[in-house]
């Protein structure tokens, strides 16, 4: 039954925000099938069959967050409206209605959205019953006008309530039984229906309300009970797309936190006589997802084919990033392919395979944790990448405040950030050697150029520049300088270490940061290539090198001093802390001789406790 103009339609709009829609009534080796990837019309079918046998009134809940599907298994029940049976409900028994609550919360009329929501949807029945050969056209227009002024008359009394011009004749406040008329309304709404019913059991009209969770939770609420104390009438299958939360927080506005904490349960269950939670984890999302790529032409897809490689990796970075939100993944493929479009432009050639990869995780992280994107556009480093997988870094991450307030398990989201990363080393690592190094990323920043989504160039980490630096201020060749560098701080959690971050300030020196906080600087001058600037006192320093050597080294004094005594008067040194340390002085232990660096980390970080734990065999780092 399906035409191919029909078909077409349906696989054009794949790619679109938009639920999928189905012009034909999906019988089996029907073309319309293919394009449901998700395999949703099993769960479609077994809620056709319930609404067909189920006893009147009976309201369904569709649940579950936007995108997820809840819109596609609707239009499978409702089809396009474009024939008599174009969904999946048999059009002789059921007569479906569509009520979109969204354009009635708009334009500040809160006080009359209920009523006006119910006047569309009782116009939109006396509509589809209008084109019903064996209806008495009579006897609807009075049945329809009953009901329609009722409401007109309720809404007009409202008005006045808010207004505060509600008087009798004697000038006093008049009363207004609203909710009477409202029961009257009720009946004249019930007659309307049985126009429909009343030639057979069987017969129904299926009401599909939809988008309740984009406007106000207590005008959704409000909705919910007029629906229920109004409209629930037999012949009535009431079909709704909402979430659970947004009725809780609904009654939060409503009646108090504490109300809802007791009888929230209660009152949606009253509310809602069947659940169903849209199978978001039966999603065959490999397939969804190599489907939207194969369709929107991206060339990580080559002869229509995807080894299962990338198959894999296209899987992991969607679960860890956007999940098994269709719409999401739909937004991701859109927005990589105008991206992709934009990198053939300015790279004058086809997009790779491997660019395609780091496109789609690029694009994946930006529409999951927009926050986060923008910290790392901010500088798209090795240093940048490997912070943002410690946890204890994302929870003093003020980007990441907002990631944790959308979710209800923060060590979810955390571990779905570092899943993410490790996801992406394992494209970026040629080597295997479990690290990203600077050469290794430059993919990634080729990617973020020439699609645009930054004027990021390949740049040099500060830590290497500063080694650079130091190399560079050498000049006579100090070999103690050049010993301290190789043996000493390049294999030292100062500088291979995660937690201490470098930040170039100037020509001259990096300031080093700690959880966020500044802890000192490296200087490199050229009558001083290589000084540590401390925030901490010049005793601390002593003792803790002291303690560190037992008493096996001598300590040089003189390289351990207070700035302000550096000249012996007041005077501005470049760089910031208290404490100069000149470590080129300090090279007196033996050569390879674990470095004393990691003594002076902050107590308490990762860094320092394993540092304390591996003292026994003096590891690499």
């Amino acid at each position: 039954n399906t035409n191919r103009q029909g078909t077409k339609k349906m696989n054009d709009i794949t790619l679109r925000e938009a639920p999928l829609r189905f012009t034909s009534n999906l019988e089996e080796g029907d073309e319309a099938r293919k394009a449901d990837t998700l395999n949703l019309i099993p769960y479609a079918e077994a809620l056709r069959d319930f609404i067909h046998d189920c006893e009147s009134p009976m309201t369904i809940g569709i649940h579950g967050d936007w995108g997820i599907g809840r819109t596609s298994l609707m239009n499978m029940l409702r089809g396009s409206g474009d024939g008599a049976q174009s969904g999946l409900l048999d059009a002789s028994i059921c007569k479906t209605i569509n009520l979109d609550s969204w354009p009635y919360s708009q334009f500040d009329q809160d006080d009359n959205m209920v009523v006006a929501c119910l006047y569309a949807l009782t116009q939109e029945l006396g509509r589809a019953l209008e084109m019903e050969a064996g209806i008495d056209k009579a006897e609807l227009k009075n049945r329809l006008e009953a009901s329609s002024q009722k409401l007109i008359s309720v809404m007009q009394q409202i008005r006045a309530l808010v207004q505060g011009s509600t008087t009798d004749s004697s000038g006093g406040k008049s009363y207004i039984d609203i909710s009477g008329q409202m029961l009257i309304f009720r009946h004249e709404f019930e007659r309307l229906v049985l126009l429909w019913t009343q030639s057979s059991e069987s017969r129904r009209v299926v009401i599909f309300v939809d988008d309740l969770d984009r406007i106000r939770p207590l005008l959704a609420l409000e909705l919910l009970e007029a629906i229920k104390n109004f409209i629930d009438v037999p012949g009535c299958v009431f079909v709704m797309a909402l979430d659970y939360e947004v009725v809780q927080r609904g009654m939060v506005e409503k009646l108090g936190i504490d109300l809802q904490k007791t009888s929230g349960k209660a009152f949606f269950d009253k509310l809602i006589q069947l659940p169903f939670v849209v199978p978001t984890t039966s999603y065959q999302l490999d397939e969804y997802i190599i489907d939207l790529l194969k369709k929107a032409g991206l060339p990580c897809i080559k002869n229509n084919e995807c080894a299962p490689q990338s198959r894999q990796f296209f899987l992991d970075i969607t679960r860890f990033t956007v999940g098994r939100n269709p719409r999401n993944i739909k937004r991701v493929i859109n927005f990589m392919k105008l991206l992709e479009r934009i990198h053939r432009h300015h790279s004058g050639r086809e997009t790779t395979e491997g660019e395609c990869k780091i496109l789609f995780a690029l694009v994946s992280m930006q529409i999951a944790w927009p926050e986060l994107f923008q910290y790392f556009i901010r500088d798209p480093s090795v240093d940048s990448i490997t912070s943002l997988q410690s946890w204890d870094f994302l929870d003093d991450l003020p980007e990441a405040t907002s990631l944790f307030e959308r979710s209800p398990d923060r060590e979810v989201v955390k571990n779905a950030i570092s899943a993410y990363f490790d996801t992406l080393f394992s494209l970026l690592d040629e080597n295997d050697d479990g690290q990203i190094d600077s050469k290794e990323l430059k993919p990634v920043l080729k990617v973020m150029e020439l699609t645009k989504m930054t004027n990021v160039e390949s740049s040099e980490r500060p830590r290497k520049w500063i080694v650079r630096k130091i190399r560079g201020n050498n000049s006579d060749a100090n070999p103690l300088i050049e010993t301290f560098l190789e043996n000493v701080f390049l294999k030292s959690v100062w500088y291979l270490g995660t937690e201490i971050k470098y930040r170039r300030a100037g020509h001259r020196y990096v300031t080093l940061v700690h959880h966020r906080r500044q802890i000192g600087t490296i200087v490199s001058l050229k009558s001083q290539p290589f000084v540590f600037r401390l925030v901490m006192t010049p005793e601390r320093v002593m003792k803790a090198l002291k303690s560190y050597w037992k008493g096996k080294h001598s300590v040089n004094k003189d390289a351990i001093v207070l700035v302000r005594n550096m000249f012996g008067s007041e005077a501005t040194l470049t760089g910031y802390g208290d404490t100069l340390v000149d470590f080129s002085k300090m090279t007196n232990m033996p050569s390879g001789y674990s470095t004393p660096c990691s003594r002076l980390l902050p107590t308490g970080t990762a860094e320092y406790s394993m540092r304390q734990k591996r003292r026994g065999h003096r590891p690499r780092r």
